[in-house]
């Protein structure tokens, strides 16, 4: 799930800070009863396996290309598959699907990510205080290692490192900071 975080930050970010759902995109999953759900059924075993299931017929057979998203002249299998899942619950496809070996995953809204404890316990989401804002929640950092984790922090505020930057880079010394200081060149 962390990976899949990280495709829609965007919105994700937008409904932390707005409690508000974004936009979303990519390839249309299927509809089911009470939500969404993406079935990846490639190629003919696990395509006519699929509509094996949404048929009810144990002979049906998928060409090649039916559930792979790639332009096909006959779309009456996903058809089929979509008339199934609109009779089925979330949980009702991904138990069927998932008994028959058939890559399937439950299409979460933006709400449903930004509470999922998993996501939290994993600092995928984060809160943090933030000098100028406030409490602020954010998605986290997505590369986690052992050694050298990485993490969010706060933007520094304007100023806070210009005595850092000019002494110990540009070599000013105190003098010329406090002139720069009385000629409001700098905070």
């Amino acid at each position: 799930m962390d990976s899949g975080l990280t495709m829609v930050e965007i919105p994700t970010s937008y409904y932390l800070a707005t409690g508000q759902e974004g936009g979303e995109g990519g390839r249309p999953p299927y509809k089911a009863k009470d939500g969404h759900v993406v079935i990846s059924a490639s190629g003919r075993v696990m395509g006519s396996k699929l509509l094996a299931i949404a048929t009810g017929d144990p002979n049906a057979v998928a060409n090649t290309g039916a559930f792979t998203g790639r332009m096909s002249l006959d779309d009456s299998p996903r058809k089929k598959v979509e008339a199934w899942c609109l009779d089925h619950t979330v949980d009702e496809i991904v138990t069927a699907l998932v008994e028959a070996d058939i890559p399937v995953a439950p299409v979460k809204t933006i709400p449903q990510v930004a509470q999922d404890p998993h996501l939290w316990e994993r600092e995928m989401l984060v809160k943090m205080e933030d000098p100028v804002a406030g409490e602020m929640y954010l998605p986290g950092a997505t590369i986690k290692m052992s050694k050298t984790p990485g993490r969010v922090g706060p933007v520094p505020t304007p100023g806070q490192h210009t005595d850092e930057v000019l002494t110990r880079l540009l070599g000013y010394d105190r003098t010329i900071l406090e002139e720069l200081r009385q000629a409001k060149v700098i905070a």
